[in-house]
């Protein structure tokens, strides 16, 4: 019996990315990072590092035309891009940007699109410099973004430790209500972050029980949380209408909350929970530990994000 050929579906978004890392060319050794964290990392001339990412938003899976409009769309499809720097403690400095819309699209939802981006472009300092049109039978839209850092503030996933403390700013759960499209990426908080250090960071896209496998990779580690603690938001406690373990599957579950997911050693959480409050408003929980994994055990738990496949 002849094998069916197998599909992206079969082989799973994670399982297609390391299939990609076997077909393309290997990294310059100049690299410092690459496929596997939230943004590419190189050398800058005169030191620091270079940051380098791109996100895409498609129509009717990341936003759908009846529910958002032009401006957030836009807002969205920078700020995804955006909150990847926030994760490794970067700041932005310009975008390119690729635009597909069907031929009969309203020039006003092109000019409105832009608009948004131009907002958040704005306030967060970005010059976008370029891009790219094309035509496609939905609207979708890929925004490369280029950043900096220095060399002793960029943060990785990988760097957590055994005996680390797991943490996590604002709240969780229920963005389809809005905050999907609305949240604003946490480049100031990442960057507060970067220079308290914590030993490692992801911004919360694909939902806290996937993100926490991208983090805690280590081969040698897992995690324990606290579910009393997870921070859940007023919208997850709507949609799961007073049921507690409901309200526990949206905070873990829903994804794209791009608030950031980080660990730190416990020696250096007292001066970070003292220093925040004068800063931010959002709340820092800290929600677990990371653990010794035992031989033959795989860090997983019981409640996943999204995957795209």
């Amino acid at each position: 019996m002849r094998r069916r050929p197998k599909t992206i579906e079969s082989v799973g978004e994670f399982g297609l990315i390391d299939q990609i890392k076997k077909w393309i060319p290997p990294m310059h050794r100049s690299v410092v990072c690459g496929i596997g964290d939230d943004a590419a990392v190189f050398p800058m001339a005169g030191g620091g590092y270079q940051l380098l990412t791109i996100d895409t938003v498609v129509e009717d899976v990341d936003f759908k035309m009846n529910r958002a409009t032009p401006q957030q769309i836009g807002w969205k499809a920078l700020g995804v891009g955006l909150s990847d720097l926030a994760a490794m403690g970067g700041i932005p400095k310009m975008a390119v940007i690729s635009l597909t819309l069907p031929r009969r699209t309203p020039l006003r939802f092109v000019r409105d699109f832009y608009e948004g981006i131009r907002k958040l472009a704005r306030r967060f300092r970005v010059s976008i410099v370029g891009g790219d049109l094309s035509r496609g039978p939905k609207i979708s839209s890929s925004i490369a973004v280029l950043g900096e850092a220095t060399r002793t503030s960029t943060v990785f996933r990988s760097g957590a430790k055994i005996g680390d403390l797991i943490c996590v700013t604002g709240r969780l759960g229920g963005s389809i209500l809005g905050k999907h499209l609305n949240f604003l990426p946490r480049l100031r908080e990442g960057q507060f972050l970067a220079r308290r250090g914590v030993s490692a960071m992801i911004d919360l896209s694909d939902g806290l029980g996937q993100d926490l496998n991208h983090l805690i990779s280590n081969s040698r580690t897992a995690f324990m949380i606290d579910e009393a603690k997870v921070p859940i938001s007023e919208a997850a406690r709507k949609l799961a209408r007073g049921n507690l373990r409901r309200e526990l599957i949206h905070a873990f579950c829903d994804g794209e909350d791009f608030e950031l997911l980080f660990t730190i050693p416990r020696s250096k959480l007292g001066t970070l929970q003292r220093a925040w409050p004068k800063r931010f408003s959002i709340p820092l929980t800290v929600i677990g530990q990371v653990m010794r994994l035992a031989k033959g055990m795989r860090p997983t738990y019981r409640y996943q994000g999204y995957r795209h496949f």
